[in-house]
């Protein structure tokens, strides 16, 4: 009979069944994660009224929520970085950097022509925002379909926010044989992570703050190339340098103010508004993962 002992249990568990027949891959990460989680246990030594804190915990953090509906796990990777460490092991390649899909996303957005308003915001700043899909020689692609979300002038996704129309900032664009794009928005703002529930718990007890920095996120697919999702950061925004999810890198843009009568003439503006470009550069499926 198997003696189960501090010394022997980790290895136990790892044993226990086919050790990998059936599923290299999966026992590979299982059998890691159970050396790190009991190599933790040990070292801080848990109790089990923490233990019980740590499943009621996950537990919770389970649950739908209006501000969560699909629940608070994939919040959760988010905050502990563990989201953005993936990204980073990934992203080898010399296309546009990838970036959090976060869990905000809604697929089959609604499809719109180039130049469209992405959503309904009076009390937002205009933003055009507009650049090209290329290849990495810099080459324009055409037909590449570019998914666009983002949270109103309030910070508010449509998901979260009763009061904006469904669909609201979110698009589907496809590009032309130019491989540009365009479309009219409001200038984003940055927002608080949803913190009612246990995650939001978790950071104040941490004595961490719950902001992102103001970002617009992106899909982009095209046949022949590695699809991409990413996000773009608003220069200026006080949180680029401490964003609660650690997703702000290198794709920060630069919005240009535009005032003058014959600008805002020129684009039909009646208010002061801004603009921006950035460029989707997309790896082909022929480049291996890690080839620059």
């Amino acid at each position: 009979m198997q003696n189960i002992t501090l010394n022997t249990i980790t290895q136990a568990v790892i044993n226990h069944g086919d050790r990998g027949k059936s599923h290299p891959r999966l026992y590979e990460i299982y059998t890691s994660l159970v050396r790190h989680l009991h190599d933790f246990v040990r070292e801080v030594n848990l109790t089990e009224p923490e233990l019980q804190q740590g499943r009621d915990f996950l537990n919770q953090a389970s649950h739908h929520t209006q501000e969560i509906p699909t629940g608070e796990i994939h919040l959760l990777t988010d905050i502990l970085g563990i989201s953005e460490l993936v990204e980073l092991l990934q992203n080898t390649h010399n296309g546009t950097e990838s970036n959090l899909e976060g869990p905000l996303y809604v697929p089959n957005a609604p499809e719109r022509q180039m130049g469209d308003r992405l959503g309904i915001d009076p009390e937002g700043e205009t933003l055009f925002l507009s650049g090209s899909a290329l290849d990495v020689n810099g080459q324009p692609i055409a037909n590449a379909l570019i998914d666009v979300w983002q949270p109103n002038s309030k910070g508010l996704y449509d998901i979260q926010d009763l009061s904006q129309p469904q669909g609201n900032f979110r698009g589907r664009f496809k590009t032309g044989a130019s491989g540009k794009y365009a479309f009219e928005t409001v200038v984003p703002l940055g927002y608080n992570v949803p913190a009612s529930g246990p995650s939001g718990e978790l950071l104040r007890l941490l004595g961490r703050h719950t902001w992102r920095a103001a970002h617009i996120h992106f899909k982009v697919s095209v046949p022949e190339y590695t699809s991409l999702t990413t996000q773009i950061f608003m220069a200026g925004d006080p949180h680029l340098d401490s964003d609660t999810t650690f997703a702000v890198r290198s794709a920060i843009v630069q919005l240009q103010k535009h005032e003058a009568p014959d600008e805002l003439k020129a684009r039909n503006q009646s208010k002061p508004f801004y603009t921006t470009e950035f460029d989707f550069v997309l790896k082909p499926f022929t480049l291996s993962s890690g080839e620059s």
